[in-house]
């Protein structure tokens, strides 16, 4: 058995309770979303209308998103013995580098530059920052 196995064995109701309040976190979020949404009128600012009015300073969180859902659902594995930190780093660099860049749009970018964002970075993601392992 490895260490993960025997770690995730002796704290199974401590990982219960964490993942029921994640799960309480994500339902309070989404009934505060409809709360907002349903008051739009008197000014409460929603998500997505943030989103859309800021859509040009947050073209880091659409290369962000491409790059995050890729490492989750697409995660690419390796049997080289590197620091994973590394990987990680030209990530965030790029990801800061479109943080300061998008401040200095003064309009939305085009659907077409937000797809090429979010496949870029996926395709980032998952070429730079794999998740490396060491032989058993």
């Amino acid at each position: 058995m490895s260490k993960l196995e025997s770690f995730l064995k002796r704290h199974l109701s401590e990982i219960r309770t964490i993942k029921i309040i994640v799960a309480s976190m994500l339902g309070l979020m989404v009934l505060i979303d409809i709360v907002l949404v349903t008051m739009e009128g008197k000014d409460y600012p929603t998500f997505s209308l943030v989103v859309k009015n800021l859509r040009h300073r947050l073209i880091w969180f659409t290369f962000l998103y491409g790059g995050l859902m890729a490492k989750i659902f697409y995660n690419r594995k390796t049997s080289d013995k590197k620091k994973e930190v590394n990987g990680l780093f030209a990530f965030f660099s790029l990801v800061l580098l479109l943080f300061v860049g998008g401040r200095f749009l003064e309009t939305a970018p085009s659907l077409l530059f937000q797809l090429v964002l979010l496949v870029a970075g996926g395709i980032m993601a998952h070429w730079v920052w794999p998740q490396f392992q060491q032989k058993a």
